[in-house]
């Protein structure tokens, strides 16, 4: 289901600490007629509502203007109270007919590692988030990396991902995703026998006259 929220115009002149007083949270929409911005505000429960349901240049989602424009927009900043951390002033970025957009996904591990269930391995993930440009009809919500061949001692690598088209990645592609590394008690035991190597013992045989 797509996340809707609705907000209202900003009274010309009104004092932002003033907004906040009435239980209101000043905002800003800009992208959507060229460089001009638009003053917005919306109650503070829409604003915790919506802080739930999206993510910071990252979730795209539904904004009406009472009476006014409506259009697909991404949350670009949330300024927060110093102390409290409560929301002050939100800014949303109107994403339509603006070609290719910037935008962080959240990576998705699918698939149980081969490492981890037959060998006890641990798997770490070294990426969680990943930058990426393009159409927002061909930007998915999330991207799904599948570990389910990674053994113990694979790396998965930028360049491994299996990116859907029209996407595009900026980052080194040799950035490690993710790894399977031996469990802690596999390195022990790998450590102890590096540093104390066993050798093999030698067991004398008896020989016929004293075995009688």
């Amino acid at each position: 289901m797509t996340t809707q929220v609705t907000v209202q115009n900003r009274t010309p002149g009104i004092n932002p600490r003033a907004l906040r007083r009435s239980g209101k949270v000043p905002a800003v929409l800009y992208g959507h007629r060229g460089t001009k911005s638009v003053s917005l505000e919306l109650d503070m429960r829409a604003v915790e509502s919506l802080m739930k349901q999206v993510t910071v240049n990252n979730t795209v989602f539904q904004l009406q203007v009472e009476r006014g424009w409506s259009g697909d927009v991404l949350l670009r900043e949330v300024q927060r109270e110093t102390l409290r951390g409560t929301p002050e002033h939100l800014s949303f970025f109107a994403i339509a007919g603006h070609g290719p957009i910037d935008i962080n996904l959240p990576l998705v591990f699918t698939g149980e590692s081969r490492g981890v269930k037959v060998d006890g391995g641990v798997l770490e993930k070294l990426l969680t988030e990943l930058s990426v440009s393009g159409s927002p009809d061909e930007i998915p919500e999330v991207i799904e990396v599948d570990v389910s061949n990674l053994g113990v001692g694979d790396i998965l690598y930028l360049k491994d991902l299996h990116l859907p088209e029209g996407v595009v990645v900026s980052a080194d592609p040799d950035l490690v995703v993710a790894t399977v590394a031996p469990s802690a008690t596999r390195r022990e035991l790998q450590v102890l026998e590096a540093e104390f190597p066993v050798e093999p013992v030698e067991v004398p045989t008896q020989s016929e006259d004293d075995r009688k």
